[in-house]
């Protein structure tokens, strides 16, 4: 006896179809998302990081760069673990049972004063950075990051709202 040919349920196979259809549109909305967000979307240092200014330059300039990022190292992990330490404060703060509304905005003052702090040796560094560079190892660096920016046509297609 042969099988019986299976009859096709057209309910189902009408939400099989939403549903692919469902799951491609929700691919294409992701991927322009991550098109958005650009390199954004997992943290990296920025163009213009030490690190990625010594990675643009010969090995000899780049030491010049590492020992300005040394230089400050010991005062950004100081200033950093300061900032830490206020946002814990602030927390222990906000989640005691005794909150106090005077002492949680000198808790947030102590945070804003950190990352002011930590802020200002970033800066810093940055720009005992850049000072050591020479003219022609800035405008290779600089047309470097114009190149970068220009280079992606996703961007400019995001850009242009599409």
């Amino acid at each position: 006896m042969a099988d019986p040919v299976p009859v096709q349920n057209r309910t189902r196979t009408t939400l099989m179809v939403m549903s692919l259809c469902l799951n491609v549109g929700l691919i294409a909305l992701i991927l322009v998302g991550i098109g958005r967000v650009g390199s954004g979307f997992i943290a990296q240092p920025g163009i213009m990081a030490p690190a990625q200014i010594a990675r643009a330059l010969p090995p000899q300039q780049r030491d010049r760069i590492r020992d300005v990022v040394a230089a400050h190292r010991d005062t950004m992990r100081e200033r950093r673990q300061a900032a830490r330490q206020a946002r814990r404060e602030a927390f222990r703060i906000f989640a005691a049972p005794d909150y106090s509304q005077g002492d949680f905005t000198r808790a947030l003052d102590g945070v804003r004063t950190a990352d002011a702090a930590l802020e200002e040796e970033a800066v810093a560094l940055q720009q005992d950075v850049v000072n050591v560079l020479t003219p022609d190892e800035r405008k290779m660096i600089a047309e470097r990051v114009k190149a970068r920016r220009d280079r992606s046509g996703w961007r400019r297609l995001m850009r242009w709202g599409f």
